[in-house]
C-alpha cells in the first residue's frame, strides 16, 4: 500500500426517550494511489423502541477517486 489519502467523517445525532439501540460497522480500505472520502450522517429521533443496524464497506484500489455519501433520517 502506497500513497493513499483517506478521510472519513461521521456524525450521529440521536434523541431518545425510551429504549434505542444503534449498531454501526464501517470499514474503509484503500490501496495504491487512491483518494477516498466517505461521509455518513444519521439522525434518528425515537420515542419508543428502535433498532438500527448498518454495515458499510467501501474498498478502492489502484488510481481511483471515490466519494460515497449516505444519509439516513428516521423518525419512529
Amino acid at each position: 500500500e502506497s500513497l493513499s489519502n483517506s478521510v472519513s467523517m461521521s456524525e450521529s445525532l440521536s434523541n431518545s426517550v425510551s429504549m434505542s439501540e444503534s449498531l454501526s460497522n464501517s470499514v474503509s480500505m484503500s490501496e495504491s494511489l487512491s483518494n477516498s472520502v466517505s461521509m455518513s450522517e444519521s439522525l434518528s429521533n425515537s420515542v419508543s423502541m428502535s433498532e438500527s443496524l448498518s454495515n458499510s464497506v467501501s474498498m478502492s484500489e489502484s488510481l481511483s477517486n471515490s466519494v460515497s455519501m449516505s444519509e439516513s433520517l428516521s423518525n419512529s
